[in-house]
């Protein structure tokens, strides 16, 4: 018997989704087969569950393929059906330009043999009127067939662009896969006739998901509204219409069991041992027994799967956030629709406003800019996961960035682009050489800058400062700070493992902040010291 189902719920993974399909079967008394038709071609065999309600009891569940003559999509079969349509008009034109230019090549025929002079050519005949009217006869015609020929190409321009476009539609559609589906057959038998409701859920492989962000930040607010989006793509062979969308951040690619180490054998290299006869046969290795156990072992635990008695269906979280051991599920509100076409469709999973706090960093060796950043906190259920985002500042767009994993409860910072309204500047002020004693066998160079940062705001700002000393690579480089005074880390003044340091400041309207760097670097006389500037 074919039942009627529809596609009610998705849970989409990183690479592939959990479909579930609905239907409502009145059955009769006894055992019946059940067909779901026209199911994807990626559908995982071992993957498939039934479920539904009653007295009854699932007996056996089959995967069969249906090969078909035409695409069984009726998308694809429209476009299929576009192409030809568009290559059928393509020919005829290609004809007509053919056989214009045929002509062309006649006329050029004719006018070549009646110039033509040979040993057995008759006198041309000095008949003024004659030439003058085969001249104009030639220049109208030829004249005419190429203006035919260029309009013929004309047309046919936005004919191969339109081909092109139906083409590329067909390639992201999936077209050229087999024209196959799959078909199921599940097998009931029912203790006593009625109305049942069932669920038929599977994995297909493909379907994906991955964030994206819009940030909008305000300076006057102090906020910066996040809008969380997901982009769902599929090309499974069937639309998901108006269903219940789920976001997985499980990775059910990658094996649960944690890989084992095998012993760590090293040893001087022996000879080869000479090969066997071919007739003798190697026993299997462990390692591919145990791998056919754990195959046969994962079959038997699909067939104990299939072997289940009827089960209550789904409930429908009530939950937008359900965080379990090791993933997190999305249940998007509303209902969704993606098409099996492998294009984008965006899904809002969050909205939300954060307070956000301001703070200008700047690298002026690198760059003499100050770049506005804001630091907020994750105070949702939600896990951002890493992914593109759009950035926004006062209602202008400014730039693209990414968001790093923040984990529920964790801050973030965000860049938000260049603020010309802080003005940067790093200069060299000198660099010589400290000279102590005629005799002195090691070099000391001295390098002295000056950074200036000017806040040209209307209100008093936090900024950052980067800069560097060289680390030496060798203990006969000596490299010593000598301006600013450090002695610890304060709230001002930082500088860690890598030599990399930090000012802190907080500069009102109009205030300029100096910052004086001085270090030296010292090493033997004769030496060569690479990476100095």
């Amino acid at each position: 018997m074919a039942v009627e189902s529809r596609i009610a719920a998705v849970t989409v993974f990183s690479d592939r989704a959990e479909i579930t399909r609905t239907a409502s079967v009145a059955l009769e008394k006894g055992e019946q087969v059940l067909v779901f038709d026209a199911l994807p071609e990626g559908i995982d065999e071992r993957s498939i569950q039934v479920r539904g309600t009653g007295d009854v009891l699932l007996k056996d569940v089959r995967l069969r393929p249906v090969f078909f003559d035409e695409h069984p999509d009726v998308d694809i079969r429209a476009l299929k059906e576009e192409e030809q349509s568009l290559m059928d008009r393509m020919q005829e034109l290609d004809d007509k330009i053919a056989l214009a230019g045929k002509e062309r090549s006649f006329i050029e025929s004719i006018a070549g043999r009646l110039t033509a002079v040979t040993e057995s050519s008759e006198p041309i005949e000095p008949d003024p009127d004659k030439w003058t009217g085969m001249v104009e006869f030639y220049r109208t015609r030829v004249g005419s067939l190429d203006g035919e020929i260029r309009g013929l190409q004309g047309e046919k321009r936005p004919v191969q662009q339109k081909l092109e476009r139906v083409r590329r539609e067909l390639a992201a559609a999936g077209a050229q896969r087999r024209r196959e589906k799959r078909r199921l057959e599940v097998t009931l038998l029912a203790q006593s006739g009625g109305e049942t409701a069932l669920q038929v859920i599977y994995i297909v492989q493909g379907p994906s998901w991955e964030p994206l962000y819009d940030l909008r930040v305000s300076t006057d607010t102090g906020s910066m509204n996040l809008a969380y989006h997901s982009l769902i793509r599929q090309n499974t062979g069937e639309d998901w219409e108006n269903v219940e969308a789920r976001l997985s951040t499980a990775r059910p690619g990658i094996r649960g069991e944690q890989p084992e180490l095998a012993p760590w054998f090293i040893d001087f290299p022996r000879p080869r041992p000479a090969p066997p006869p071919s007739s003798w046969e190697a026993p299997a290795a462990p390692s591919t027994k145990r791998a056919m156990k754990q195959m046969f072992d994962v079959q038997a635990e699909a067939a104990e799967d299939f072997a289940l008695k009827s089960a209550p269906l789904l409930e429908t979280p009530e939950s937008t956030v359900q965080t379990g051991a090791t993933s997190v599920v999305f249940s998007v509100g509303g209902t969704t629709t993606v098409k099996s076409d492998n294009n984008q469709y965006r899904v809002t999973v969050l909205l939300r406003d954060f307070p956000a706090r301001f703070r200008y960093s700047s690298v002026p060796k690198l760059a003499p800019f100050a770049y506005l950043k804001a630091r907020v906190a994750n105070d949702t259920e939600y896990p951002f996961l890493p992914g593109e985002t759009n950035v926004f500042l006062d209602g202008n767009f400014v730039t693209r960035s990414r968001m790093e994993l923040v984990a529920p409860a964790e801050e973030f910072w965000t860049s938000l682009g260049v603020d010309e309204g802080m003005k940067i500047d790093h200069r060299l002020l000198k660099k010589f050489e400290m000279q102590e004693g005629v005799f002195s066998k090691t070099v000391k160079l001295v390098y002295q800058y000056r950074i200036t940062a000017t806040n040209r705001k209307k209100t008093q700002v936090e900024l950052v400062v980067w800069d560097q000393l060289p680390v030496s690579g060798n203990e006969n480089i000596r490299v010593t700070l000598l301006e600013p005074e450090y002695k610890r880390d304060t709230d001002s003044l930082k500088i860690d493992e890598n030599s990399y340091i930090e000012w802190m400041f907080r500069p009102s309207p109009g205030e300029e902040i100096r910052i004086n760097f001085k270090y030296s670097v010292e090493y033997p006389r004769g030496s060569t010291v690479a990476g100095l500037a």
